[in-house]
């Protein structure tokens, strides 16, 4: 007789913006497990995303109070009645309503549950409009997330963020995945490349003032600007950019694709000014196209300089400008030349089927509690 298949269900607000890191990275994860032989899910709110893999099931939940609120009981339930057997729950983000299932389980359930804060829980984020979290956080987040078995970390940094907060569950310590395209008869420019979310934390007001002095010493060079647009915030940065009066910038909207693939490759540098990321997978994506990248501190992404791929500096004006100097500086060789092992360490160490292996292998020692994996960290 058959033992059935064990469900895995990956759980995340919301999966209609392409552009948002978590919802590349819970696509990609669940695609890969389901190639490696697992029974995987995405239950989401919210309306279709464009592009979603066919062979990963998703359970959308679009009910009027997720139209209107961005709440769903429908899923809670659902949840709730899965709990009940040998199931792996994982959930994805903070601060939203599909982020407190947890809560909503019995007391005794046979399901494992685990926690992906994506970033969520940096001091930068947990400070950024602290007057409105902190009343959530105390009676529902952290509640919620003293419920669940374990935690994923996407880097070293996020790990420590996690026991910052207080939680002392075990913590998986396993990257994203980036993708390796295939990239022929590229030609590279001198174009320099933002491509994130456009949000206060990204560090797009510091990019812009600095582009303002380097752009007349840099007459060759642009500035791209890819992101969402045609929200208040975007509104108001596109204004500072005018306001600057700097050459040479322009918005891209957001850009997916084919689209996302050129702009990557094309260009000869990536910069993300960000004060805070848990991964950073345009930083990952940049490199995995050969584009060496200027960052900061505030992503995991140190070994930047180790492996000779780009920049990591403090996440301030005065450190961000003399590296976007030195890189604008470098003849075009020297750049590509920093690219190519940007690339050749994506490929060699963020592949995605072996992400998935991992993930896997901290799914099974959650339920069955045997060999732990070295990268699950308990103490």
């Amino acid at each position: 007789m058959l033992m059935a298949q064990r469900r895995i269900v990956q759980i995340i607000q919301g999966v209609s913006n392409p552009s948002a890191g978590p919802t590349y990275s819970v696509a990609r994860l669940a695609e890969e497990l389901v190639r490696i032989g697992e029974r995987c899910e995405v239950s989401a709110l919210g309306g279709p995303p464009r592009d979603w893999p066919s062979t990963v099931e998703l359970i959308r939940h679009d009910e009027w109070l997720v139209r209107k609120l961005g709440l769903s009981f429908a899923q809670w339930f659902a949840l709730r009645e899965l709990s009940a057997e040998d199931s792996m729950l994982h959930g994805h983000g903070i601060w939203r309503s599909s982020n407190l299932f947890s809560l909503w389980l019995p007391k005794v359930h046979r399901a494992k549950v685990i926690v992906s804060p994506r970033g969520m829980l940096s001091e930068w984020s947990l400070n950024h409009k602290r007057w409105r979290k902190m009343p959530f956080w105390l009676a529902l987040q952290k509640p919620a997330l003293a419920r669940v078995d374990a935690f994923h970390a996407t880097a070293q940094i996020e790990y420590e963020d996690i026991r910052r907060a207080g939680f002392r569950q075990p913590v998986a310590i396993i990257p994203n995945g980036v993708e390796i395209p295939l990239i022929e008869n590229v030609q590279k420019r001198r174009q320099l490349v933002f491509l994130s979310r456009i949000d206060p934390k990204k560090g797009l007001e510091m990019l812009i003032s600095i582009w303002a002095r380097l752009a007349p010493d840099y007459p060759e060079w642009e500035l791209t600007i890819a992101g969402p647009l045609g929200d208040h915030y975007a509104n108001s940065v596109q204004a500072l950019a005018a306001e600057s009066r700097a050459p040479r910038i322009s918005f891209a909207g957001q850009v997916s694709g084919l689209a996302k693939q050129t702009l990557l490759s094309s260009a000869s540098l990536f910069v993300l000014p960000t004060y805070s990321e848990n991964f950073g997978i345009a930083i990952a994506e940049a490199l995995a196209h050969g584009t060496p990248v200027v960052t900061t501190t505030g992503t995991p992404w140190r070994d930047l300089l180790e492996r000779g791929a780009g920049w990591w500096v403090e996440p301030s004006v005065a450190p961000i400008e003399a590296a976007l100097r030195a890189a604008l500086s470098l003849p075009m060789p020297a750049l590509a030349e920093m690219g190519q092992r940007g690339r050749s360490w994506m490929e060699a160490d963020f592949g995605w089927r072996q992400i998935a292996v991992n993930m896997q292998a901290t799914y099974d020692w959650l339920i069955k509690r045997e060999t732990k994996p070295d990268f699950v960290v308990t103490d």
